[in-house]
C-alpha cells in the first residue's frame, strides 16, 4: 500500500487543527489550542451516514421538495447506505473501505435527486481519504442504482385529477393564498413496507353535528387565530418553531436533524447509524403515504373554512367568523390527519426503539426561528408538542394531531416488525440480499 501524499496529510492536519481550535476557542487559551492540535485524532473521520444526511437536508432547504417527496428520497438514500455498510462489513472490509462504500452509495443517490447541487457532493467526497477497495464502491453504486430503479415507477410522479366538493365539511382552497390541492395522488404511492396507503386508515373525523366537532372548532378559533388574545407567547413560539414550511428542512427533515444530534451524542457505530436512519426514514416515508391517503379519503375542511362557514355545518354550537385568519397559513391539502403529527409519531417511536427508551433528553433547533432552542425529556413529549403546535397555528384541530400521532406510531411499529422479518431472511428492505445478522439497538 502506498502512503498518503504529503499534500493530503497537510490538508487533513490543517482541517483538524481548525476543527479543534473552534471547539476550544471559548477558552481563549493559545496554550490549550496548541496542546489540542498536537493531540488531535486526525485519522478519524466523521460518520459518513450523518454527513450525507446533513448534505441531503441542505439540498432540501435549497430546492424545497414537498415533505412526502423529501422523506421518500431520504428513505432511498439511507437504504442504499445501509446496504453498502452491511454488505461491506460482511465482506470483512476495513473501516475506511466500509465508509468509502457508504460514501459511494450516498453520492449516487444524492446526485440522482439533486443534480443541480453536485458542488455539495464533490466537496464532501474531496475531504475523504482515498480508499483501497474500488470494487466495494462500485458495488455500492450499482446497488444504489438498483434501488432507485425499483422505486422509479412507485407512483410518486403520477398525476391525478382532484374533483372539488363544496359540501359542508369538505376541503376547499384556503385563504389568503387559495393554493391548489397538493399531491392528491400521494396516498396511492407504493409504500416501502406497508401493503397499501389505506392499511392503517383511522376512523373518520368528528361528525359536523357532534359536540366533539364543535369543541374542536372552538379551540382552534380561540387559540389559533392570527389575532388571538388567548394564545400565550410560548404557544405562539411553539407554532412558529415547528412550522417547517418553505426553505426549511421540512417536518421529516426536522426529525432527521434531531436524530443526527442524538446519534452523535451517543456515538453510534457506523453500522448502527446506517440501520437507524434507514428505519427512521422508511417509517416516516410510509407514514407520509398513510397520512395523505387519509387526507384525501376524508377530504376534511381546514379550520379557517370551518370557522368562516360555520353557518353551513348544521351545528348550533359553532360560531362563525367570516374574517377569521389563522396564525400560520394553511397548507394546500385536506386537514385530517396532521402530517407533521404523523411524521412525529413515527419518528418518536423509532428513536425510542433505537436508544432503548423514550426518556432521552435532547435539544431541538428550528429553521423557522434561528437561535431558538427547545429542550425535551422524551421523544414522545416532543412529538406531542408538535401535534399541539398545529392547533396554536390555527391549521389543524386537536383530534387531527392526536390521531396523526397514533397513525405514525402504528406505521413505525409495522416498520420495525417488517425490518426484523426481512433481516432474519438475510435481506434488507429493497430486495437485495445481505445474509448478515441485524445490529442490535443501542441501550441507554
Amino acid at each position: 500500500m502506498q502512503p498518503p501524499p504529503i499534500a493530503w496529510l497537510t490538508q487533513r492536519a490543517f482541517l483538524c487543527v481548525v476543527a479543534w481550535g473552534a471547539a476550544i476557542a471559548k477558552r481563549r487559551s493559545l496554550a490549550a489550542f496548541a496542546v489540542a492540535a498536537l493531540l488531535m485524532p486526525c485519522g478519524v473521520r466523521a460518520n459518513p451516514i450523518l454527513e450525507w444526511n446533513e448534505v441531503f437536508i441542505r439540498c432540501v432547504q435549497k430546492e424545497m421538495p414537498s415533505p412526502c417527496l423529501a422523506v421518500r428520497n431520504l428513505a432511498m438514500l439511507h437504504l442504499a447506505m445501509h446496504l453498502a455498510v452491511t454488505r461491506s462489513q460482511a465482506a470483512g472490509l476495513r473501516e475506511s473501505d466500509i465508509a468509502a462504500a457508504a460514501d459511494a452509495a450516498g453520492d449516487e443517490v444524492c446526485r440522482c435527486f439533486f443534480p443541480a447541487q453536485t458542488a455539495e457532493f464533490d466537496a464532501l467526497l474531496a475531504g475523504q481519504p482515498k480508499a483501497e477497495d474500488v470494487a466495494a464502491q462500485a458495488a455500492a453504486r450499482q446497488d444504489a442504482r438498483t434501488l432507485l430503479a425499483a422505486h422509479a415507477n412507485d407512483g410518486a410522479s403520477t398525476q391525478v385529477a382532484y374533483v372539488p366538493n363544496n359540501k359542508p365539511g369538505q376541503w376547499r382552497r384556503t385563504e389568503p393564498r387559495l393554493r391548489p390541492p397538493e399531491m392528491p395522488h400521494w396516498g396511492m404511492t407504493k409504500p416501502f413496507l406497508m401493503e397499501a396507503g389505506s392499511q392503517f386508515r383511522p376512523e373518520p373525523p368528528p361528525a359536523l353535528e357532534s359536540p366533539e366537532y364543535a369543541r374542536e372548532v372552538e379551540e382552534v378559533r380561540r387559540l389559533g387565530g392570527k389575532s388571538s388574545t388567548e394564545r400565550t407567547e410560548e404557544q405562539t413560539l411553539i407554532a412558529k418553531f415547528w412550522s417547517d414550511f418553505s426553505y426549511t428542512s421540512t417536518p421529516p427533515g426536522h426529525w432527521n436533524n434531531i436524530a443526527r444530534d442524538v446519534a452523535r451524542r451517543r456515538h453510534l457505530s457506523l453500522a448502527e447509524t446506517a440501520r437507524f436512519f434507514a428505519l427512521l426514514n422508511v417509517a416516516m416515508a410510509d407514514t407520509g403515504i398513510a397520512v395523505w391517503e387519509t387526507k384525501y379519503h376524508f377530504n376534511f375542511w381546514r379550520p379557517i373554512t370551518a370557522i368562516r362557514r360555520a353557518d353551513e355545518d348544521g351545528n348550533s354550537a359553532t360560531a362563525g367568523d367570516p374574517q377569521w385568519l389563522s396564525l400560520l397559513p394553511s397548507p394546500p391539502h385536506p386537514e385530517y390527519v396532521s402530517g407533521h403529527a404523523g411524521f412525529s409519531g413515527a419518528a418518536a417511536r423509532i428513536l425510542a426503539e433505537q436508544f432503548g427508551s423514550d426518556a432521552v433528553e435532547f435539544e431541538a433547533s428550528s429553521d423557522s426561528l434561528p437561535g431558538v432552542v427547545r429542550r425535551f425529556q422524551s421523544f414522545q413529549a416532543c412529538a406531542e408538542e408538535i401535534a399541539r403546535s398545529r392547533v396554536y397555528g390555527g391549521i389543524h384541530y386537536g383530534v387531527s394531531g392526536s390521531v396523526g400521532l397514533a397513525l405514525g406510531h402504528k406505521v413505525a411499529e409495522h416498520t420495525l416488525r417488517e425490518f426484523r422479518r426481512i433481516e432474519a431472511s438475510g435481506s434488507l428492505p429493497g430486495g437485495l440480499k445481505t445474509n448478515v445478522a441485524p445490529v442490535s439497538p443501542q441501550k441507554p
